[in-house]
C-alpha cells in the first residue's frame, strides 16, 4: 500500500508501509537491514500495565529532569534546538497532562501526522516542551518495568524515556547507531527513509537532521523531496519499531500525549558501510575521538 503526500504542480513524496512481523520471525541485520514493526516482542513489559500518571509520579516525580524548550507549538523541537530547562519530572507530568486535556479536541477531528500538525500549530501554544531522559538515570524502577529485547548479543548503549504531547515532533534526522523504539503510552507515527534518500529528504551538512519536513512538505523550497520514496507506520502500545543506521525519520506523537522507551545498540560495521551519506559525519567524529585521547 502506497501514499503520496500532497503537493500541488508535480509528484510527491511517496511512502510504502513498514512491514509488520510477529517476533518469532524478526530478526535484526548486521547488514543492511531494514525498518520492522515487531507485534508482540514485549509481552511482559510491567511497564505497559503500570506506566499511569500515579505510578510516574510515585516512583521519579521528584527526579529532576532536563526538558527541551522553544517558542511556540511543539513541532520539530529537537530540529530546531532551544534552551533546555530543568524541572521535576512530576511538575513535567503535569504540564503534558493539563496541555494534553487542551488537545483531545484536535485528536477526534483530525487523522493524519500531517493534519495534526497543522491544527496544534494553529492553537495557539506560547512555549512548548519535550522530555528525553536517561532511564537508568530516572528510576531503576522504571528500568526494570521495561528490560531491553534480546535483539543484538551486547547490552545496549543507551535507554531513554521519552514524553509529549500531541504533534510535537523529533525532526526528520537519522542516528549512527541502531535502535528500537518502545510504545507504551498513547500513539507515534513515524516517516522513514532510507540512506539513499539523504539528498532528497535535504540533509544538513555535518550534522545528521534534515531541513526538509514531511509533516509539512514545502516542495517550492525542497524541490527533490517530490521524488523522495519512504516509509511510515504509527505505534501503538506494546509495539516496537526497529530502525537500522542511517534511517532518516521523523516522530510525531498523534495521541493527546505519548510515552515510548528506545534503546540504541553498538553499531555493526557492516550497517555502518551501507550508509555513504554518514561516512564523512563518521570519520570526523572518529577523528575527533583519537586527538581527545592524544
Amino acid at each position: 500500500m502506497r501514499r503520496l503526500l500532497s503537493g500541488p504542480g508535480g509528484p510527491s513524496t511517496e511512502f510504502r508501509a513498514v512491514p509488520r512481523v510477529p517476533r518469532r520471525d524478526f530478526r535484526t541485520s548486521f547488514r543492511k537491514g531494514e525498518p520492522r514493526v515487531v507485534l508482540d516482542n514485549v509481552p511482559g513489559w510491567p511497564a505497559l500495565h503500570r506506566w499511569n500518571p500515579a505510578y510516574l509520579r510515585s516512583v521519579a516525580g521528584d527526579r529532576e529532569v532536563t526538558v527541551r524548550e522553544t517558542d511556540g507549538p511543539p513541532r520539530n523541537i529537537f530540529q530546531n534546538l532551544a534552551t533546555g530547562g530543568r524541572t521535576s519530572f512530576g511538575q513535567y507530568l503535569d504540564w503534558v497532562l493539563d496541555t494534553a486535556g487542551g488537545l483531545e479536541e484536535i485528536t477526534l477531528s483530525c487523522t493524519g501526522a500531517g493534519e495534526i500538525t497543522r491544527a496544534v500549530c494553529a492553537d495557539g501554544f506560547r512555549s512548548s516542551y519535550y522530555l528525553d531522559a536517561n532511564l537508568p538515570q530516572l528510576s531503576e524502577a522504571l528500568l526494570d518495568d521495561a528490560p531491553p529485547p534480546a535483539w543484538y548479543r551486547h547490552d545496549p548503549l543507551d535507554a531513554n524515556l521519552w514524553c509529549g504531547v500531541l504533534g510535537t515532533s523529533s525532526g526528520l534526522h537519522c542516528d549512527v547507531t541502531p535502535n528500537c523504539n518502545v510504545q507504551v503510552v498513547g500513539r507515534k507515527h513515524f516517516v522513514l527513509f532510507p540512506p539513499s534518500q539523504a539528498r532528497r529528504v535535504y540533509r544538513i551538512p555535518q550534522i545528521t537532521h534534515c531541513r526538509f519536513d514531511p509533516n509539512l512538505p514545502d516542495y517550492e523550497r525542497f524541490p527533490r523531496a517530490r521524488h523522495a520514496t519512504g516509509w511510515q507506520c504509527t505505534l501503538k502500545p506494546g509495539e516496537s519499531l526497529y530502525i537500522p543506521v542511517g534511517w532518516y525519520h521523523q516522530v510525531t506523537v498523534v495521541s493527546a500525549w505519548a510515552l515510548n522507551v528506545n534503546f540504541f545498540w553498538p553499531r555493526p560495521l557492516a550497517q555502518g558501510l551501507s550508509a555513504p551519506p554518514l561516512w564523512p559525519f563518521l570519520l570526523r567524529r572518529r577523528w575527533a575521538r583519537l586527538r581527545g585521547r592524544s
